[in-house]
């Protein structure tokens, strides 16, 4: 067995077509024909069902597919680019995340890696959860960093895996001349005739999810002043007095807390976290040992 019966192979299955593979390939068909019917002997099963009229993989044929591909393309990328400019590329990490992460999670992670891996290209994409997922499914980016709780269905069959950080409550943050300002702690039923500031439901979705459960939970339907997902334009609508606002504990603590003030929530048990999302096919050493660091590390675990 070696590397070209196997890129043979994956031609083939691109196309599906023994003619339009080999007219990429440069090779007859004939001969095209005999490397997988070589390589099928070796390995002791078929790869390709084969009809007058068409050309489908079998189930083993579409496992090793799907194994296979991602590393040949990414061999040929490597290839081609060391032919063009004549020189090793740099390794990079892409990383997709919301801006909460961006702020509490990211400049603790790449501290811990800029040294070990001093080489590396390092590129930081704010972003919303369902993109960074989008993002990471495509595997246009390494990791993402995104906000839960999120729909389960978001990363369901995608052959995602998923790491959860330290929970963080709800608390209500007022501005510091309002009222309620001067508790420490409240029944949210106490906010039932305050204006929220809502997120945006493709945005902010699990954030939204949360102050509308939270609320409907506490015995009413929450106000809307309006939708927004900027934590400064947020920040800036209730330290005007304008509204008031539903964020988990780790996002308070980037708000400048002079002119506003969070207040714990009574009987409540809703949370929020932050969650690292990556592709299972994902093999590089550097995500590897990321994940290790996120997995194992306290600082990602007791922010």
């Amino acid at each position: 067995m070696n590397y070209l019966s196997l890129r043979y192979f994956i031609e083939v299955s691109n196309h599906l077509s023994f003619s339009e593979a080999s007219k990429t390939l440069h090779i007859s068909q004939p001969g095209l024909s005999q490397q997988i019917s070589s390589l099928e002997k070796q390995l002791g099963f078929k790869l390709l069902n084969r009809t007058t009229r068409k050309i489908t993989l079998t189930e083993e044929g579409e496992y090793i597919y799907k194994k296979l591909a991602p590393s040949f393309e990414e061999i040929e990328k490597t290839v081609n680019y060391i032919v063009e400019n004549k020189a090793i590329p740099k390794p990079k990490l892409k990383i997709a995340t919301v801006p909460s992460a961006a702020s509490i999670y990211i400049p603790k992670l790449l501290k811990k890696i800029v040294g070990q891996y001093p080489e590396t290209e390092f590129y930081v994409h704010e972003t919303t959860s369902s993109r960074a997922v989008k993002l990471v499914n495509q595997q246009n980016y390494h990791i993402g960093f995104i906000r839960t709780p999120i729909h389960s269905d978001i990363i369901a069959n995608e052959g995602i895996s998923m790491i959860e950080f330290m929970r963080f409550p709800l608390q209500l943050v007022v501005s510091i001349d309002h009222p309620l300002a001067q508790k420490e702690a409240i029944h949210l039923y106490e906010a039932k005739d305050e204006p929220f500031i809502h997120y945006d439901a493709v945005q902010a979705h699990s954030l939204q999810f949360l102050l509308e459960k939270a609320c409907l939970t506490a015995g009413f339907s929450p106000k809307e002043l309006c939708k927004g997902s900027e934590l400064l334009t947020i920040a800036n609508l209730i330290s005007n007095n304008l509204g008031v606002a539903l964020m988990p504990e780790d996002m308070v603590s980037l708000l400048g807390k002079s002119q506003v003030k969070a207040l714990n929530i009574d009987n409540s048990e809703l949370t929020s976290s932050i969650s690292a999302v990556w592709k299972n096919t994902d093999a590089s050493i550097l995500t590897k040992h990321i994940l290790k660091t996120l997995e194992n590390d306290d600082d990602f675990n007791n922010i």
